[in-house]
């Protein structure tokens, strides 16, 4: 009953890793594997291919980097999707996405329930249950992050993996904004336990492919969702010009042109009316990289 889409980076799943899915998933199940080791699709491609190669009801993207350790977890995914109006549900993810492009990681009114693992081992290993204490099966939520979301199948016939954007980035926020504009509602669960061994990692290209997002979508932006209280909407404005400088210090860090950086920051201080962030653009591009990013620039 439940299509396990993997975009894989190499040849061969990992026996753990299909191993600990037929012991743990409990319902019947397929494993649709898209051999991307030679990086013949996008991230998009990928997963609209195995939507079409996929014979069950029900659909789970995951990362082939993770361990599940709910015994059941099938048999939830399914009953949780049983409610027609829910849309994607996840293990991670955010209440609010703003006019500036940024990481849903960083946001308010978070919904956490995921172990993490650092495959470099410079980390300890993490247990994040977010709101705290959170004791109920599942939380509303807009964006849900891609290493783990499930949807009906049926869901596809509505909404799709966009192929015109490209690479590897940005397919969990696109997808979400996707249901949330259909009419569904997406959540983050708190009954499957889910570890996650990565440290995670972004790129000059996360950053074009999240812009690309953002402006897609920006006639519906800013996204606040229920959960986000009457206090927390006071912040979005402050929150946004916070965010606008940290897209330009990822920017510098990650390598993008001078003459792009000033096009992308001052389209969006634009957008929010921020003049000061115009102001001594260049210079502050200049302090970035000479100071490596001074935390007293971003207060």
């Amino acid at each position: 009953m439940l299509s396990i889409i993997i975009c894989s980076r190499n040849k061969v799943l990992s026996k753990e890793f299909t191993e600990n899915i037929k012991v743990t998933v409990s319902v019947d199940y397929e494993i649709v594997y898209i051999d991307n080791s030679e990086n013949k699709y996008s991230i998009f491609a990928a997963y609209n291919l195995g939507i079409t190669q996929s014979k069950y009801p029900y659909l789970c993207f995951v990362h082939e980097d993770v361990f599940f350790h709910t015994s059941d977890w099938g048999e939830k995914v399914i009953s949780h999707l049983q409610d027609t109006k829910t849309g994607i549900i996840g293990v991670a993810g955010s209440d609010l996405v703003t006019r500036i492009p940024a990481s849903w990681a960083n946001m308010i009114s978070q919904g956490h329930n995921i172990i993490l693992t650092d495959n470099a081992r410079k980390k300890p290993t993490e247990i994040i249950l977010l709101p705290k204490n959170y004791n109920l099966s599942k939380r509303s939520s807009i964006i849900l992050d891609g290493l783990f979301m499930c949807m009906r199948k049926d869901l596809t016939n509505k909404i799709h993996f966009d192929e015109n954007l490209k690479g590897f980035h940005g397919y969990d926020y696109d997808i979400s904004l996707q249901s949330i504009m259909a009419g569904y509602t997406n959540y983050v669960i708190y009954d499957i336990k889910l570890e996650h061994f990565s440290g995670g990692k972004t790129s000059i290209l996360y950053f074009r492919n999240l812009i690309s997002i953002f402006k897609k979508w920006e006639n519906n932006l800013p996204i606040i969702g229920d959960n986000v209280t009457l206090e927390e909407r006071l912040e979005i404005p402050e929150i946004e010009r916070k965010k606008l400088y940290q897209l330009t210090k990822k920017m510098v860090r990650k390598g993008f042109g001078i003459e792009e950086i000033k096009t992308e920051v001052s389209y969006y201080a634009n957008m929010i009316s921020f003049k000061k962030a115009r102001q001594f653009l260049s210079i502050r591009i200049f302090l970035i990289r000479l100071f490596n990013c001074p935390k007293y620039l971003f207060k």
